[in-house]
C-alpha cells in the first residue's frame, strides 16, 4: 500500500501534465487569442495567438505575473497609445472591465491593431479571456462610414420594422433639407408622400437590392424631388436594415424635358416645329371619327426674305415672333399653330368646318398685313395661305401636307395674299410636272435635244448676218414641248447649265461651217452666271470648235444684270475683250435698261417682241420703238427686233433705222441643216413659208 502512494501521485501528475498539454494544444488551434487568469489577476495559461496579438509584451507574459503588472510595463512602454496622458485612468478602467466583464470592448495596440476584448468570470473568481484581432473589420466600418457620411450621393439607412430613418448622410439632409438630427428617426414616408408610400415602403422593406428609377419624392418645403434609387440589404447592431442610395435626377429631368421640348418646338416663337406638327396631324387623323374634319392651312409669309435681306436676322426674328403672335391670337383654343420653316407656318383646324378654316385664314392675311413696327422701323409683309381637309381631300397625313402645299403654290403662283383650298387638278398638274421632269432629264441624259436656229436679217439688204440657237424638245409622246415650259423646270432641277453648254457648243461647231460674215447668237441664263464658270465654257467651245470670237454672239437678259456683286460685270467684260458680241434681250422691258446700256459694253440691243406686236394699234408702242432705235444708233449699237411677222411692221423698222429683224416673216427656227442664207434683197411675205 505504501509503495503504491508514489506510483498513484506520478499517475496523476502524468495525467495532469497529459490534460494540461491537450488543453493547450486544444487553445492553441482557436483562432482568438485566450488567456486563462486567477482569481488575483495572475497568468495561468494563454495560447499562441494571445502571444501573437501581445508580442510586444511577450516577454512579460509567465505563468504566476500579475496582468496589471504586464499591462503598466506596456503603458510606459507605449504599447497602448490610448493610456498616453491618462496613463492611471487608463489602468483603471481596465482593470475594473476586466472585474466586470459584462460586455465587449475594444482595446487599440501601438501597432495600429485593435483588439475586441471578451472576459468571462470562473466559478473560483478567476476569469477567461478573448481576445479577437478586429483590425480589418474595423478598417471595413471605417472605410463604409466615410463614404456613407461623406458621400455626395444622397444616402440614408432605414429600419424596415419601425419605418423610421436610423442615420443620413449630409447629401441626404441638403437634398431633403432637414438638419441631420431632424433626419435621424424621421419616418421614411415623410419623403415620399402618402400616394408613392405604399410601393416605397414594399421596395425598403425587401430582403432584395432594388434599383428603380422615376421616383417623385418630397422635400421638407414640399418641392417635388425626381429620383432613381438602389437598395442594398445590410445588418446593423444585429438587425437587417436597408441602406438606400438616392440618386437625384431632377435637373437631368429638367434637360431631357426641356430637350424634348425643343425637339418638338421652334426656339424662336416657340410654336411646334415641323416634326410635331407631322406628328400631330398623323395622330389627330388616325384618332378622328368620320364625321370630323381635319384642315390643314399652310401659310407663307410674303417678303420675308426683303425684310431679312435689307435689314438683317435680327429685324427678322423680331417680325417673326410679332406674326406669331399675331396668328396665336386669331386661332381657336382647339387648332395647333406651328412654325415648319423658316417663314412657313401651318395650323392644324380640329373640329372646324372647312369655312371657319377659310375665315381664319383670311383673318390671318388681314393681320399680317398690317405695318410691323420693329426696332424703331416699320415693316410690310403679307402672307398667302394653301388649305387642304380630310376627308374630302385625304386621310393620310403626308398626302394631306402635300395637298396643302399644292393649295400654297397655286395661290402663290396666282396672287399672293390669297388662300386656295386644294384641288385636284392642283395634283393632277403636279403628277404631269413630275412626269415632265422624269423625262427631261431622261432626255437630257440621251441627247433628244435638238439646236433649232432662227435667222436675223438685215432689214435693208435681207441677208442673213446672225442665227439664234434655240433649244427645241421633241418629245416622244407630247411632241413639241415649247421651251417656256421646259427650260424652267431645267432651271429648278438644276439642269440649265448643262443644257446651256450643250447649246453654246453645238452652236459653235455647227457655225464654223456658215458664210463667215454670219455670227450664231446663243442665250445665257443668270444660273450660268452665278456658278462662275461661262467665260471658260466660252473659251472650250469656242477651241474646241475654231470658230472666231467675233462671230459669237451671247444674249442676257436684265435678270443677269441684277445678280448682286462685281462677277456679272466683270464676267460680261471679259467676254467682250475676247471680242465675243453682247446682245441684250428683251429690252425695253425691265426697269433699269437705260443705265445697263451705260455701264456694260453691249454691241446690240433686241426690241422685245411685246412692242412689235401692238405696233399697228398702239402709239405708245411705236414711240418707244423709235426712242430705242435711235438711241442704240447714238450709242453705235446694232438694234434688233423680234416678232417680226409681217412685211408692214418690217417695213416701219426699216424705215425707222432698225438694223435687223427676226420673226416669222424671216424663218421659223430649224436645223442647222435646213438654213439657206441668201444673198438678195429682202423677201416678200409671199416667200415665206
Amino acid at each position: 500500500m505504501e509503495g503504491s502512494a508514489p506510483e498513484s501521485l506520478d499517475t496523476a501528475l502524468a495525467a495532469a501534465s497529459r490534460a494540461e498539454r491537450r488543453l493547450r494544444e486544444a487553445i492553441d488551434a482557436l483562432p482568438q487569442g485566450v488567456v486563462f487568469l486567477d482569481d488575483e489577476g495572475r497568468y495561468i495559461l494563454w495560447n499562441r495567438k494571445y502571444e501573437e496579438i501581445y508580442c510586444r509584451s511577450a516577454d512579460l507574459l509567465e505563468p504566476g505575473a500579475r496582468l496589471a503588472d504586464t499591462l503598466r510595463v506596456g503603458v510606459e512602454r507605449g504599447d497602448y497609445p490610448e493610456a498616453a496622458g491618462r496613463e492611471e485612468a487608463w489602468l483603471a478602467d481596465r482593470l475594473r472591465l476586466m472585474q466586470e466583464p459584462a460586455s465587449r470592448h475594444e482595446q487599440r495596440l501601438s501597432n495600429g491593431r485593435c483588439i475586441l476584448i471578451e472576459e468571462t468570470r470562473t466559478e473560483d473568481g478567476g476569469s477567461i479571456g478573448l481576445r479577437v484581432d478586429i483590425t480589418d473589420l474595423k478598417q471595413k466600418e471605417e472605410s463604409f462610414r466615410l463614404l456613407f457620411e461623406q458621400n455626395p450621393l444622397a444616402m440614408f439607412v432605414h429600419d424596415p420594422v419601425t419605418g423610421l430613418i436610423l442615420n443620413a448622410n449630409a447629401s441626404a439632409c441638403r437634398l431633403f433639407g432637414y438638419d441631420p438630427q431632424e433626419m435621424e428617426g424621421l419616418h421614411a414616408r415623410r419623403l415620399f408622400g402618402p400616394e408613392a408610400w405604399s410601393a416605397a415602403a414594399r421596395m425598403l422593406g425587401s430582403a432584395k437590392p432594388a434599383c428603380i428609377s422615376n421616383w417623385r419624392m418630397l422635400r421638407r418645403d414640399g418641392e417635388l424631388v425626381e429620383a432613381h434609387i438602389s437598395t442594398q440589404v445590410s445588418t446593423l447592431d444585429d438587425r437587417q436594415v436597408t441602406i438606400a442610395s438616392i440618386f437625384d435626377i431632377t435637373e437631368r429631368r429638367r434637360i431631357e424635358r426641356r430637350m424634348e421640348h425643343m425637339a418638338r418646338h421652334d426656339d424662336l416663337t416657340g410654336l411646334a416645329n415641323r416634326s410635331h406638327c407631322r406628328d400631330m396631324l398623323r395622330e389627330m387623323l388616325e384618332e378622328v371619327s368620320p364625321n370630323d374634319t381635319v384642315t390643314l392651312a399652310l401659310i407663307d409669309l410674303d417678303h420675308f426674305k426683303t425684310v431679312n435681306d435689307t435689314y438683317g436676322h435680327h429685324f427678322g426674328d423680331a417680325l417673326l415672333t410679332d406674326a406669331a403672335r399675331r396668328m396665336r391670337e386669331l386661332i381657336p383654343p382647339s387648332a395647333l399653330l406651328c412654325r415648319i420653316g423658316g417663314d412657313e407656318f401651318a395650323i392644324i383646324f380640329r373640329k372646324s368646318s372647312l369655312t371657319q378654316a377659310e375665315l381664319v385664314s383670311k383673318a390671318i392675311i388681314a393681320t399680317l398685313s398690317e405695318p410691323f413696327h420693329v426696332h424703331g422701323n416699320t415693316l410690310h409683309i403679307g402672307a398667302t395661305v394653301g388649305m387642304a381637309a380630310a376627308p374630302f381631300d385625304s386621310s393620310d397625313h403626308e398626302t394631306l401636307m402635300r395637298f396643302a402645299d399644292l393649295a400654297l403654290y397655286a395661290a402663290k403662283a396666282d396672287q399672293r395674299g390669297t388662300c386656295r383650298s386644294f384641288e385636284p387638278a392642283m395634283d393632277e398638274a403636279a403628277q404631269a410636272k413630275s412626269r415632265l421632269e422624269k423625262d427631261l432629264r431622261k432626255a437630257v441624259r440621251d441627247g433628244e435635244l435638238e439646236v433649232h436656229y432662227q435667222p436675223l436679217l438685215n432689214l435693208e439688204t435681207g441677208a442673213v448676218e446672225c442665227c439664234e440657237a434655240l433649244l427645241r424638245w421633241n418629245h416622244q409622246e407630247r411632241g413639241q414641248v415649247s421651251p417656256e415650259i421646259f427650260v424652267p423646270i431645267a432651271e429648278e432641277l438644276g439642269l440649265i447649265d448643262k443644257l446651256g453648254r450643250f447649246v453654246l457648243q453645238t452652236a459653235c461647231r455647227e457655225a464654223v461651217n456658215w458664210p463667215e460674215e454670219v455670227r450664231v447668237s446663243v442665250n445665257v441664263s443668270p444660273v450660268q452666271f452665278r456658278n462662275g464658270n461661262l467665260l471658260s465654257t466660252v473659251i472650250n467651245a469656242l477651241s474646241s470648235s475654231g470658230l472666231c470670237a467675233e462671230r459669237l454672239e451671247l444674249e442676257i437678259t436684265e435678270a443677269v444684270l441684277m445678280e448682286r456683286g462685281p462677277r456679272p460685270a466683270a464676267i460680261i467684260r471679259n467676254l467682250r475683250a475676247f471680242g465675243i458680241g453682247i446682245s441684250l434681250d428683251d429690252f425695253g422691258t425691265g426697269y433699269s435698261s437705260l443705265s445697263y446700256l451705260l455701264n456694260y459694253p453691249f454691241t446690240k440691243i433686241k426690241i422685245d417682241k411685246s412692242f412689235i406686236i401692238n405696233l399697228h394699234e398702239a402709239a405708245t408702242s411705236r414711240a418707244v420703238i423709235r426712242a430705242v432705235i435711235g438711241l442704240g444708233r447714238s450709242l453705235g449699237l446694232i438694234v434688233a427686233a423680234e416678232g417680226v411677222e409681217s412685211e408692214v411692221e418690217r417695213e416701219y423698222l426699216r424705215s425707222e433705222g432698225c438694223t435687223q429683224g427676226q420673226g416669222y416673216l424671216f424663218g421659223r427656227p430649224q436645223p442647222a441643216a435646213m438654213l439657206r442664207f441668201p444673198e438678195t434683197s429682202p423677201p416678200s411675205s409671199q416667200d415665206v413659208a
